[in-house]
């Protein structure tokens, strides 16, 4: 059996036509309480029952609002000239259909013309002037629907952005840090093979906890802690009694996640411009607390100070970490460096306090 095929025109109008009517209640209760207040407004010096105006006004209303819903101008081009057509279509529908219900013959909209081209210049008038204001409306909240979406593309493409740079570092391993200590670990084997056993042990316990970070997007504060230790053991090897540290993180505290390898940034950044360039060495110390939603973890360290630093010596290792916190957590994530009063500097993190598992 053959089926009906429409023309596609005809199929457009349907569309159209059928559009006029896709409403939600919340405007369809909104319009009808606009035309109640017009309705009330006009029948101050209107003689008949409330209810002439009322059906008159509702009648122009709702014929105005279905034209205007069908055409959508809002989406089209040329807004404001088709919103006039939509507006004037619906008043000469709603000047036919209010004469159809309240049964005025021909002979009275003759007589009466003036009153009736009054309603419908008043209701033209009063019709564009509210779908104007749902015009503005509907541009306000698209406006701010694209600008949302162009700054969570923007946050997106910023955040793939750091996490490509994070992984390009990830995969280099520091290999200077590796060449000296694996010389170091050929010179001790010759002079003291026992030392020699203890650092590359120490070498083992630092791959094993980064190599498994080399894919990772997030970590948690304890495989961090595990990193940093085996690298300051390596270094206090390798320094002697140049360099100390302590570590004060709470075992509860281990499962919260952080991101790979910023911990370690802030204490390589720690050992590089406090520790090392001090004649004297110095301490680090690395403490976690959870304060209020945050985890607030802190690398303090005792050396020369962020007085006696080069300028711009820690600005690359600290500006990473300041972009990173950004992409990842917004305004969620924060970094601070301080001096500290007794000599040295304080690099505080502060992250969501989520919890893994």
């Amino acid at each position: 059996m053959a089926t009906l095929t429409l023309p596609a025109p005809l199929l457009h109008w349907m569309e159209v036509l059928r559009r006029g009517f896709h409403v939600s209640w919340p405007i369809l209760l909104l319009l009808c309480a606009v035309n109640t207040g017009m309705a009330a407004i006009l029948w101050v010096e209107d003689p008949r029952p409330f209810w002439h105006p009322l059906v008159t006004v509702q009648i122009y209303g709702f014929c105005i609002a279905y034209c205007v819903n069908a055409a959508a101008p809002w989406e089209k081009s040329y807004p404001i000239a088709r919103l006039c057509v939509a507006v004037g279509i619906g008043t000469l529908m709603g000047l036919v259909l209010s004469i159809l219900v309240k049964g005025y013959s021909v002979e009275t909209v003759v007589m009466r013309w003036q009153l009736f081209g009054w309603n419908v210049f008043t209701a033209f008038a009063n019709g564009l002037f509210v779908s104007l204001f749902f015009l503005l409306k509907f541009r306000e909240k698209h406006a701010a629907t694209a600008l949302h979406r162009a700054e969570a593309e923007r946050h997106l493409l910023s955040k793939q952005t750091v996490e490509a740079e994070l992984k390009m570092m990830q995969a280099q391993v520091e290999p200077h840090f590796l060449f000296n200590t694996l010389a170091s670990v050929q010179y001790l084997t010759e002079t003291d093979p026992r030392e020699a056993s203890r650092l590359l042990g120490h070498l083992i316990e630092y791959l094993r906890a980064a190599l498994p970070q080399l894919r990772a997007s997030s970590t948690t504060l304890g495989k961090e802690v595990r990193l940093v230790r085996a690298y300051l053991n390596i270094l206090q090897m390798r320094l002697g009694a140049r360099i100390d540290f302590t570590i004060d993180i709470p075992p509860a505290l281990e499962q919260h996640t952080l991101p790979p390898n910023m911990l370690l940034c802030l204490v390589e950044n720690a050992v590089k411009h406090g520790i090392e360039p001090a004649a004297a060495g110095g301490v680090i110390r690395i403490a976690a607390d959870v304060v209020g939603n945050e985890l607030v973890v802190t690398v303090t360290d005792s050396g020369r100070g962020l007085a006696a630093a080069a300028p711009g010596g820690q600005g690359v290792g600290l500006s990473n970490v300041r972009e990173r916190l950004a992409a990842l957590y917004g305004a969620r994530g924060r970094f601070m460096l301080d001096a500290v009063a007794q000599g040295g500097t304080r690099a505080t993190l502060a992250v969501p306090a989520d919890v893994v598992g």
